[in-house]
């Protein structure tokens, strides 16, 4: 097996249908999952994200306290939305997964350790300043 997983495997496209979907489906629900934690350290560290930062006009202690709730609602709303996108990409992998497994039979879990090896790289590579900081 190649350092970056599925390279040392050659399939031609309509071969490898379930695969790539299985690979990219789990891409995006780790990737789901890499959200939900930078958005749960937003909130314990108190810190607000772009997408978050709502700004009102009025500059009164009231206007100010408002404006941290907004804040705070914003994110735990995102983290709804991100658990609800996980919840069904997740049923979506499960289909994928027995679809592959029964067209690939034993091979599949040769194939699965090999997905499961580039997707964990790949977005070990893209999270590692997220969870540094």
């Amino acid at each position: 097996m190649s350092h970056n997983g599925m390279a040392s495997i050659k399939f031609i496209a309509s071969e490898a249908r379930t695969i790539f979907q299985y690979k990219n489906t789990r891409t995006k629900v780790l990737k789901c999952c890499a959200n939900i934690y930078f958005n749960k350290q937003c909130l314990s560290k108190k810190f607000i994200p772009n997408y978050a930062n709502v700004k009102l006009l009025n500059t009164s202690p009231a206007a100010h306290i408002t404006q941290k709730k907004v804040h705070i609602m914003r994110i735990k709303d995102e983290i709804k939305f991100l658990y609800k996108k996980k919840q069904k990409l997740n049923n979506y992998l499960y289909k994928i997964h027995l679809k592959a497994a029964q067209e690939w039979g034993n091979s599949w879990y040769t194939i699965l350790d090999s997905v499961i090896e580039s997707t964990n790289l790949e977005i070990e590579k893209n999270t590692k300043p997220l969870i540094q900081n």
